[in-house]
């Protein structure tokens, strides 16, 4: 890990186990690669739960192995099956903190959760995720920079809102941001990325199938529950939606104005994946007329 600028540690940074007043939510879905990682890097949280879908690998046995809870649940879609999380009456704390299978945390950021939840004076906190890809840290991109998430959040004044994909919590009332980061590192090969983001792609098309109206959105943007820095939710709610030529605009985007070259092969790869995510979901929205037809 040393070419993310996090290691070494020593041993003993995290707090010790069990110590920290909150729970720690996993949803998982045959994760088996990624699993014992995620786990380890939050042993410091008093409470554990892997909320399953019906893993068909040994993500289950993994997680009972490493001491965690695990509840299973049929999947709902993303921000049904936080929500369901978010509410499991099991849960032994208000706080509450979402880390994806494919996520470690750092002993830094542990420890700055541990300080902060002593007294948080808010409703949530963010912090910023670094993201590997094909093994390098993603700097550049627009994406780093603007990675701000709110996972640790007080369950009696949060929600996730009801989009298919791209979910995110509401929060009422003050939200602090956190020092240090989150790890995307996932395990997994670069087809199951490929994979993954074709499920994406067909739920993406789906939501802009029916956007919701341009005032709807702005009175939502102003209500500013939504936890996304009011640039980005700005940018990503009122003005891409109209952007032509999505593919090429967000690879110039990305890979020239957002400096994703410098992050090499990796962020060129990156910012080429992207763009082919957007040519993914335009052919999927072009399909969707045609087979209303055909049913018909």
């Amino acid at each position: 890990m040393t070419r993310l600028g996090l290691r070494p540690y020593r041993p003993g940074d995290d707090p010790p186990p069990g110590s920290v007043p909150v729970s720690v939510v996993v949803l998982t879905l045959d994760e088996e690669p990624n699993i014992r990682r995620c786990l380890a890097s939050v042993a410091w949280a008093d409470q554990v739960v892997v909320v399953d879908s019906g893993s068909a690998d040994d993500t289950v046995k993994l997680a009972l192995e490493a001491g965690a809870e695990v509840v299973e649940q049929p999947w709902q879609g993303f921000s049904a099956q936080r929500e369901f999380a978010l509410r499991l009456p099991d849960l032994r704390h208000d706080w509450v903190y979402f880390v994806d299978a494919d996520e470690w945390v750092s002993p830094q950021l542990a420890a700055e959760i541990a300080a902060v939840l002593a007294d948080p004076r808010c409703a949530a906190f963010t912090h910023r995720v670094r993201l590997v890809f094909m093994g390098t840290w993603i700097r550049h991109c627009g994406w780093y920079t603007g990675s701000w998430r709110a996972k640790l959040i007080d369950r009696r004044h949060a929600r996730w809102d009801h989009n298919p994909v791209n979910e995110r919590v509401c929060v009422s009332g003050p939200v602090r941001r956190l020092d240090h980061d989150l790890v995307d590192e996932d395990r997994k090969c670069l087809a199951a990325w490929l994979h993954k983001h074709v499920r994406y792609a067909q739920l993406e098309a789906g939501l802009r199938a029916r956007p919701a109206p341009r005032p709807l959105r702005i009175r939502a943007i102003r209500r500013r529950e939504d936890s996304r820095p009011l640039a980005r939710a700005v940018v990503k709610d009122l003005i891409y939606p109209y952007v032509p030529a999505k593919p090429a605009a967000l690879f110039l985007y990305m890979y020239v104005a957002r400096l994703g070259f410098l992050d090499g092969g990796a962020g060129l790869r990156f910012c080429l994946l992207h763009a082919w995510y957007e040519v993914t979901v335009a052919a999927l929205r072009a399909e969707q007329p045609a087979a209303g037809q055909e049913a018909r």
